[in-house]
């Protein structure tokens, strides 16, 4: 007899993209209510299909090696499920930061307390894994606008290689109006060297959004929003060249491509 999940299970449509930044759906079978995967020992997404139909959604880190690996399913048992990891090129992107700006190419020695201060903060938000799944379908794009850097751009500032880029950027005028793009939960507003006024929202089982740049907060820690309703405002605080809005979307700790969340 098939057991019925015993909670609201909520169903993402991504296709499977299992290179670098990209995500690995493996699909399963159970008869269970409420099974559980791991990728090594961190937990993943999980969402009801239909019937006795599962998928696990894997956040493939930037900086993965290549090759097979495998998840551990856990219902009435544990199963092993093996996927393999493939190339994909990323494009370089070259950016000079002039003026007061060169202080996010080589932060002075006060500025350097200060990140290593925000490091800790801003890594909470990236490790937090409810259990309720809080977005429900495609998501939707934050703000309108041209798309001035794509995900997993090796970044270059002033000739200095620096980590790939781990969202997308959408340029727009200040103030513009930023959206959430899936119901969620508001874990984290502040405001920080690199990133600027940020936002962080928790969509549930390890899928949070963050965005980044911005020019005002329209939300408050622990504030439950619906899609569409309004964060903030597009700005170029922090380690900006001009007014846009970065957002990233991060999927067990990992920074995944936001488009493959947007459905067709």
């Amino acid at each position: 007899m098939l057991l019925l999940p015993s909670i609201v299970w909520a169903s993402i449509p991504i296709k499977n993209t299992p290179v670098p930044g990209g995500i690995a759906v493996i699909d399963f079978k159970t008869n269970h209510s409420n099974p559980k995967a791991f990728y090594r020992t961190v937990p993943l997404y999980i969402q009801h299909i239909k019937d006795d139909h599962w998928q696990a959604l894997l956040g493939i880190p930037l900086m993965e090696k290549l090759g097979k690996k495998s998840i551990t399913v856990k219902d009435f048992s544990s199963h092993i499920f093996e996927f393999e990891i493939k190339e994909h090129a990323y494009e370089e992107q070259h950016i000079t930061l002039k003026g007061k700006k060169k202080k996010y190419v080589n932060p002075t020695d006060t500025h350097m307390q200060r990140i290593k201060k925000e490091r800790l903060a801003l890594s909470k938000p990236r490790m937090t894994f409810s259990t309720q799944s809080l977005s429900d379908g495609a998501f939707t794009r934050p703000v309108d606008g041209v798309t001035t850097g794509a995900f997993g751009l090796k970044r270059f500032y002033n000739g200095q290689a620096r980590r790939p880029h781990t969202g997308l950027d959408y340029a727009g005028n200040t103030d513009t109006a930023v959206k959430a793009p899936a119901n969620g939960k508001v874990l984290l507003v502040g405001n920080y060297f690199f990133n600027g006024n940020a936002i962080f929202l928790d969509h549930g089982q390890g899928l949070v959004s963050v965005y980044i740049h911005l020019n005002k907060h329209l939300v408050k820690q622990g504030q439950s929003l619906k899609q569409g309703e309004i964060i903030g405002t597009v700005g170029q605080t922090g380690r900006a060249t001009g007014p846009h809005l970065h957002w990233g979307v991060y999927l067990n700790r990992t920074a995944v491509d936001p488009n493959l969340l947007m459905g067709k």
